[in-house]
């Protein structure tokens, strides 16, 4: 497997350093879905100048105001308004940069790359993958996921785990092993 292009080296140790630290901890379990479905704790990575990019662990609902409070207070004061009030979502990256107002910063979202977002525990998005990125999948090596790349632009996007069974090399027993793995919107 290789790593190379998915996210910066430092930023990836880090991540990794990060993830042990939180297994040690022994709250491996508490990041389980409630009755909604929905996770109740993410994570992000915040770029900002003079500070560089880092990852940081947030609460569902939590605003990327009171984020900014607890770990970068340095910039607390001088985020701009529609930043305070932005609701969090995971596997994004938080770009700080220099608002239209003086003193003040604004905030870009952008998705963080799939590789990424897949070692954050995410689903990886089969559509917008590249072959690095699907060769983190259990059973994808480098030459089938070039074919899967291939398929996807010859014929277009895939939309279930069932389409992938059009790739040379993709049978079912490997379609139902990656299906919890992948999302396709």
């Amino acid at each position: 497997m290789r790593f190379r292009g998915m996210c910066p080296r430092r930023v990836f140790v880090l991540f990794l350093v990060g993830a042990g630290l939180f297994l040690l901890r022994g709250e491996v379990g508490s990041h389980r879905r409630d009755q909604k479905g929905a996770v109740p704790w993410g994570w992000l990575r915040v770029t900002a100048p003079d500070v560089g990019s880092r990852f940081y662990a947030f609460e569902a609902g939590e605003v990327l105001g009171r984020l900014v409070e607890g770990a970068l207070p340095q910039f607390s004061g001088r985020l701009g308004e529609g930043c305070k009030d932005m609701r969090l979502a995971g596997g994004t990256e938080i770009r700080l940069g220099d608002g239209v107002e003086p003193g003040k910063r604004s905030c870009i979202v952008v998705p963080l790359p799939e590789g990424c977002r897949y070692l954050m525990g995410m689903p990886l998005n089969v559509n917008r993958s590249g072959t690095e990125d699907l060769e983190l999948l259990p059973g994808i090596g480098p030459r089938l996921a070039r074919r899967i790349v291939d398929v996807r632009e010859s014929s277009g996007p895939f939309s279930s785990p069932g389409d992938l069974l059009r790739v040379p090399g993709v049978g079912r027993r490997l379609a139902e092993r990656i299906e919890g793995r992948v999302t396709f919107f």
